[in-house]
């Protein structure tokens, strides 16, 4: 795709841009030759980076030291490796990044131990394995790690699960563990092992409430089941057997089949299989089963129940309805969305409310029904996902939407693209509806073409912006932003080829990046000024093209000139002059940024010959 930049006022030859926002231009703050390995996606073995108030963690590898732990405090000057754990090009492969306060908890490979933990505070001295837990070079293989407190939660092998697993004698086992980041510290305090793959959320997963955090556990009495830890052995232990049926296998009860686990306030909430043991109501369902349902607990056996009511009811194929309950998120301390299927509208945007008496159709409810209730015709699910954060009372997320626009006959699709939910009453009974992009914008936008997805994604509040990264056309997933929310959505950067942006996070107001286009952590300032640019400036950039100066023409005085790359690296910067040259870069294309006294900045696009 041809490249593009939204951070300029004028295009080539000082033609001017009809846009109604100001934007900005990514900074790589990445040292040459350093290639960042933190994956995109979803997966949380390898998150793109994670970070505390003022240091961010990531793994990245160069030709000399291989893939290791690196730190960045937002500038380049300040991103660097923090140890060369494996000397020589192999390099360690960082994994499971898990910030606990100041420090980075994670799983490391050396030749000696395998793969092990490791706690970093950022420095070389301070970059330690905690614990041989598996001695010699078997490693005991760490994962699920999970902040708890000032200590690590985790599971990780040793001799014992490895010869006495829980589950099948044949397959050796991690069972839980917890970590102050001492070796005297890290202790086993749980002997069970957890699901290591997941239905279709992470696995290894915890739900942290107050002081215990909940997760998955097995037994040979009762299967797959809740457990919960306050963080010692004594307080490892089964919550409850979610379901008691009777299992010919080598437990006595079936399996509870638990996912998405999350925590909301000081209770969680999961779905999981439902049973006539449990429903105590032969009518529902097949035989009183239901199957997968919503379940609430507080960590303790009493306060671990079902809601009461099938929430997806019927049959299909002889067998109970799912309720497909997945994507959590919370809104408040008590208040959470979902997706899921009601039986009746498929799997569709839903919300609970733990404060208050389960009833079925009032809580917990379906929101709206996003296909059939834009096109009737419509019985598919919407699949709703993406939802990170509220945003001014808002929710943003993508839906598979059925939607017909009545001045387009041809439109019917809105493909995976962008929604948005009004929470701001944070009143289950008063949020009731989802409004696709094109109705709630004026002039009338659609990010992608007709009938084609923007998989609009990773939603990242900065200040007071929201970022995110969308699809304007198959192929080219780019950063977008939102600047309020009355206002249209703009492409803030438009990379060389297929940016691919991932990793969004938001450090001291300012927003940081990996672009997978050429795996470089990104920054952008939205509040520095310097980056904010005002359409319609009268400044002057010439000639365009030019082979030596370049000359800034305006009533105002200039501050400062910068030319810069289009990958956002200042390659030329000159303070209170009207000139800069430009005789020593290569040819090519490259923007011009110019600071004002007033604090006005514009840019302009120029052709260097």
């Amino acid at each position: 795709m041809k490249a593009k930049n939204y951070f300029f006022a004028t295009l080539l030859a000082a033609t001017s841009i009809n846009v109604n926002a100001a934007q900005q231009v990514p900074v790589s703050i990445t040292p040459d030759g350093v290639t960042v390995t933190s994956i995109e996606g979803e997966s949380n073995n390898n998150k793109p980076v994670v970070y505390s108030a003022d240091k961010i963690f990531f793994s990245a590898k160069t030709d000399a030291a291989g893939d290791e732990l690196w730190i960045s405090d937002g500038t380049m000057t300040g991103t660097k490796m923090v140890k060369d754990i494996v000397p020589g090009s192999t390099g360690s492969n960082p994994q499971w990044m898990c910030m606990v306060g100041e420090k980075c908890f994670f799983t490391a490979v050396t030749p000696d131990a395998g793969t092990e933990l490791w706690v970093s505070d950022g420095t070389d001295g301070g970059t330690y394995m905690v614990k041989d837990i598996y001695p010699d070079t078997i490693g005991s293989n760490p994962f699920g790690l999970q902040a708890f407190g000032n200590k690590v939660l985790f599971f990780a092998l040793d001799a014992e699960s490895e010869l006495l697993p829980v589950v099948d004698s044949s397959k050796p086992e991690r069972w839980l563990w917890v970590s102050d980041g001492t070796a005297d510290g890290t202790i086993r305090i749980g002997d069970t092992p957890t699901r290591e793959t997941g239905w279709d959320s992470n696995h290894g997963r915890f739900a942290v409430i107050g002081d215990k955090a909940l997760f998955v556990g097995y037994s040979s009495e009762t299967n797959e089941t809740l457990w919960v830890t306050d963080g010692t052995k004594d307080g490892t232990k089964i919550v409850k057997d979610i379901n008691p049926a009777p299992f010919d296998g080598w437990s006595k009860t079936a399996t509870a089949n638990i996912d998405w686990l999350t925590a909301v306030g000081n209770k969680a909430i999961f779905r999981a299989e439902t049973v006539s043991q449990v429903t105590n109501d032969a009518s529902l369902g097949v035989n009183g089963d239901i199957g997968s349902d919503i379940w609430i607990s507080d960590g303790t056996a009493e306060g671990t129940k079902w809601i009461g009511f099938d929430f997806a009811e019927g049959t299909t194929g002889g067998a109970p309805v799912a309720s497909g309950f997945a994507c959590t998120l919370p809104l408040n301390d008590h208040i959470s969305l979902f997706r899921a299927n009601d039986g009746v509208h498929n799997v569709e945007p839903c919300i609970i409310d733990f404060n208050k008496p389960f009833v079925k159709g009032v809580n917990p409810k379906q929101i709206c029904d996003i296909n059939t209730y834009h096109f009737p015709a419509s019985k598919q699910p919407s699949w709703p996902q993406g939802w990170e954060n509220v945003y001014d009372g808002m929710v943003y997320f993508q839906a598979n939407g059925v939607y017909h626009m009545p001045d387009v006959a041809s439109e019917l699709y809105s493909g995976q693209s962008l929604w948005r939910i009004d929470v701001s009453s944070m009143d289950i009974a008063k949020i009731d509806t989802a409004i696709y992009l094109r109705t709630w914008t004026n002039p009338a936008l659609t990010i992608n073409q007709p009938n084609k997805p923007d998989r609009s994604r990773y939603f990242t509040k900065v200040g007071t912006q929201l970022y995110f990264v969308s699809e304007d056309a198959t192929n080219n997933s780019e950063l977008w932003c939102f600047d309020d929310n009355m206002s249209n959505p703009y492409k803030v950067y438009d990379f060389l080829n297929n940016g691919k942006p991932y990793g969004l996070l938001n450090m001291k107001d300012n927003l940081y990046f990996v672009a997978s286009v050429d795996s470089k952590l990104y920054e952008i300032q939205p509040s520095s000024g310097v980056q904010r640019v005002n359409i319609g400036t009268s400044v002057k950039v010439y000639p365009n093209p030019v082979t030596d100066i370049v000359n800034v023409k305006s009533e105002k005085s200039v501050m400062n000139i910068s030319v810069m790359g289009l990958d956002g690296r200042v390659l030329a910067s000159v303070d209170a002059v009207n000139t800069v040259n430009v005789a020593s870069l290569q040819n090519g294309l490259y923007i011009v940024v110019v600071k004002l006294s007033d604090g006005e900045v514009t840019s302009q696009k120029i052709i260097k010959e």
